[in-house]
């Protein structure tokens, strides 16, 4: 049996992204606090020293100094990297579940959509990591201790440094809510302009023939006009929030200064509370960003948490069944086959119920066809929630199969689908990657792909949706490629009227005598049906 069910697996919050404190990321979090410490006691040593400097010049404080201040770098420099492969490893784990989402989803988003949101909105979390997160965790200890440093000069200085600080927070919090928002209508903009470039080069040549594209261009030009305008939108928060982050810790050097002077600290000891307020106003300065990082951050995962969370319910769904027979088994003999659509269309398509050597037509409308062969081939039946809907392989057994024995179990060639990037002989045993070479090629030629006369035959590598292999080449493969090992169920359209005239009658005749069972619609002359599978009216 091959189906899924997924109306037991528990929901995930929509709103949530992945733990960043997961395993391979613990250690890189628990760095970057440990360097976080490391510079503000460093900091605290150098703005001492500069303050014995200031009363005497002395050979030894003063390389001492400059010691640590290169100590003081180097915890920088490796808080720079720490947060960079932190980004990096977060945002390689959302990018495959996005990527898996728009490849399982049945109606999934367009290309420029799917590229906007695996570029800009995956940097925009990987920016509030690297540049926004990293600045606070890091940041935080260095100030709480610059703040214990200034307390021992003063209490006056620390007060001085508190009070910027809630300055500053109350700067950053009356400026995050714009901020957000128009973060988020940025990414809409950018969003809708790249789904327009994506699909107005796809149509090059229709806009080409009619003579469009002077108007096509104007048309994406318009939609980026909106990212114009909404960029700029943007950047008067982002420039409030960086000169404001900037300006308040002048203010509190400001206060510092006449702090110490009604404390009347020596001069040895206003050096050292200078020295540690520039290195608390250097990273007060980075808190601006930090702000615009965290808006763009949650306008990102808006839109990328509800997709993970569904991606995960479909993964869930899949990995749940655990079968006690392997897939090969099953294709052993010949088996009965059940498809029972999901319940919100079960008053279109009745439930099928097919022997082995049956050849059944599809008698609906084209678009109706298509949605059901897809659905059929891709078994995204799991994302109707029905845990009665799916394609049953062997009826009667009560075992579910995961993904990689579906692929063994369905054949399927369809005019939606093209060719995957890689190599000729991987995209021919895509669906049983341990066939014989030999024998998919041997069958490919059946179909009408004669991989020898090609220049670098079954190493050719195909890109672009099937380049450089002809229309006709690329229907041949897919259906070669359907064909291998005879899953039990086969699942055609009018693809294979693109085959090549000898192909076709080649193809229709092995067809004609196929053990399995053939489920086809498009009207496909010479094939021999001995059954129907009607829409409902």
């Amino acid at each position: 049996m091959l189906d899924v069910k997924s109306a037991s697996v528990p929901p995930v919050p929509a709103q949530r992204l992945p733990k960043l404190a997961a395993p391979g990321r613990r250690m890189l979090l628990a760095g970057l606090l440990a360097l976080g410490v490391a510079a503000g006691l460093l900091s605290i040593a150098i703005g001492w020293l500069i303050g014995q400097l200031s009363a005497s010049i002395s050979p030894g404080i003063l390389g001492a100094t400059l010691g640590l201040v290169g100590g003081f770098f180097l915890a920088k420099y490796a808080e720079r990297v720490l947060a960079e492969k932190l980004g990096q490893h977060y945002v390689a784990q959302l990018r495959r579940g996005l990527i898996a989402h728009a490849l399982r989803s049945s109606r999934g988003p367009s290309m420029g959509i799917t590229i906007a949101r695996s570029t800009n909105d995956l940097s925009s979390i990987r920016n509030w990591i690297v540049q926004g997160m990293v600045p606070l965790v890091a940041g935080l200890p260095l100030l709480v201790v610059s703040g214990v440093g200034l307390w021992l000069l003063h209490p006056l200085l620390a007060l001085s440094l508190a009070v910027t600080l809630v300055l500053e927070g109350i700067l950053l919090a009356a400026l995050a809510g714009g901020t957000f928002l128009s973060a988020r209508t940025l990414r809409r903009h950018r969003g809708n302009m790249a789904a327009r470039i994506a699909d107005t080069v796809a149509a090059r040549t229709a806009i080409t023939a009619g003579g469009g594209v002077q108007r096509e261009v104007q048309r994406v030009q318009d939609s980026a006009q909106k990212v114009i305008d909404a960029s700029v939108h943007r950047a008067r928060y982002a420039a409030a929030l960086r000169g404001g982050a900037l300006a308040i810790p002048l203010l509190g050097t400001a206060l510092v200064v006449g702090s110490a002077s009604m404390a009347q600290l020596p001069g040895a000891a206003v050096a050292t509370a200078l020295t540690l307020m520039g290195i608390c106003a250097g990273t007060l300065g980075e808190w601006g960003r930090v702000v615009e990082y965290r808006q763009n951050y949650k306008a990102g995962r808006r839109i990328i948490a509800p997709l993970l969370a569904e991606q995960e319910r479909w993964q869930a769904a899949e990995e749940t069944p655990a079968s006690t027979r392997d897939a090969k088994e099953l294709m052993l003999q010949p088996s009965l086959v059940r498809i029972q659509v999901p319940a919100d269309c079960a008053d279109q398509w009745p439930a099928l119920r097919a022997q082995p050597g049956e050849r059944i037509a599809l008698q609906a409308s084209p678009r109706q066809c298509a949605a059901l062969l897809s659905s059929i081939a891709t078994g995204n039946f799991m994302q109707s929630g029905d845990a009665q809907a799916g394609v049953w392989i062997a009826e009667g057994r009560s075992e579910d199969l995961p993904a990689t024995g579906r692929r063994k179990l369905v054949g399927a060639a369809l005019e939606s689908m093209v060719p995957e990037r890689g190599s000729i002989g991987r995209a021919l045993r895509y669906r049983h990657p341990g066939a014989s070479l030999r024998k998919a090629i041997a069958l490919a030629g059946t179909c009408g792909l004669e991989i020898a006369e090609l220049p670098d035959g079954e190493e050719t590598r195909l890109r672009r949706g099937g380049e450089p292999l002809s229309s006709s080449q690329q229907a041949s493969l897919l259906v070669a490629r359907a064909l291998l090992r005879e899953p039990p169920l086969l699942v055609l359209d009018s693809l294979l009227t693109r085959l090549p005239d000898q192909a076709y009658a080649n193809v229709v005749k092995l067809l004609n005598e196929y053990p399995g069972v053939l489920l086809f619609s498009g009207g496909l002359p010479g094939l021999k049906e001995t059954s129907s599978w009607r829409v409902q009216a």
